[in-house]
């Protein structure tokens, strides 16, 4: 293929040339046809290469981003379950001050004529452990539901824990996963509907920000900036030392 292009092109100098045409002259041609066809070789191999490395560049970057969309699944797992733990010691501390409370109040016998202690007064008993660990298992399945990417049924598990623990700390958390559903459903105004359900239901900032943070990027997917601005100015204002607020920053820039 090459003697014959390299053959072509001499053809061609000699028809054009056939007065000034020397054996030297040809050769010169020749030689340099042969040069141009080989710098075409080269780069032929050479996009060749780019183009294997490109490639193989694409497939590094689509598993990364695969891992690291597994491993921010894995962080809100863990910031949910420290989240229920730090619920179940507050509602600990809280019993066991009052029962402080209640014994402080007992009068101390002084001696043999010392009046008789007055009844305690009552002390609500904790939550039983059983039923925190009962809704952490329900929670925890619903999860696995949403992950498994069955966002309809998660919606339903999720919604039948806010009914069957509806004094759960886990409240708050289950309505922003039921607003993540119909997120990735792309119902997105059902989505915001849902969102504000969390930061209603919210009792700490860290699920509230979380959920007004999700409120703007949902705005922002139906192509609503201004609210979507006025949702991260939010977070902002109200939870400016959230890791939320990092996040709402970095939107707002763009």
């Amino acid at each position: 293929m090459r003697s014959r292009f390299a053959f072509v092109i001499i053809a061609g100098v000699a028809i054009l040339f056939p007065a000034c045409a020397t054996r030297g002259s040809l050769r010169e041609v020749s030689a340099r046809v042969d040069q141009m066809v080989k710098d075409m070789d080269d780069l032929r191999l050479q996009q060749g290469r780019v183009s294997t490395d490109t490639a193989a560049t694409l497939v590094e970057v689509r598993t990364a981003s695969a891992r690291l969309r597994d491993t921010e699944s894995r962080l809100r797992d863990t910031l949910d379950r420290v989240a229920a733990l730090g619920n179940r010691v507050a509602a600990m501390e809280a019993s066991v001050r009052e029962l402080v409370t209640a014994m402080e109040t007992l009068p101390r016998a002084s001696g043999p004529s010392a009046p008789p202690p007055a009844a305690p007064r009552e002390v609500a008993p904790p939550p039983p452990a059983e039923s925190s660990v009962a809704a952490e298992r329900a929670f925890a399945a619903a999860l696995k539901t949403f992950r498994s990417g069955e966002h309809g049924q998660a919606v339903l598990e999720l919604t039948e824990f806010i009914g069957r623990y509806p004094t759960s700390p886990l409240i708050a958390r289950a309505q922003l996963w039921i607003g993540e559903a119909y997120y990735r459903q792309r119902d997105y105004r059902q989505a915001l509907l849902e969102y504000r359900k969390a930061v209603d239901a919210a009792p700490d900032p860290t699920a509230a920000a979380d959920a007004w943070l999700r409120i703007g990027q949902t705005y922002a997917a139906l192509r609503e900036r201004p609210a979507a601005a006025a949702a991260w100015q939010r977070v902002l204002r109200e939870y400016p030392d959230s890791e939320a607020a990092g996040q709402a920053r970095t939107f707002l820039r763009r």
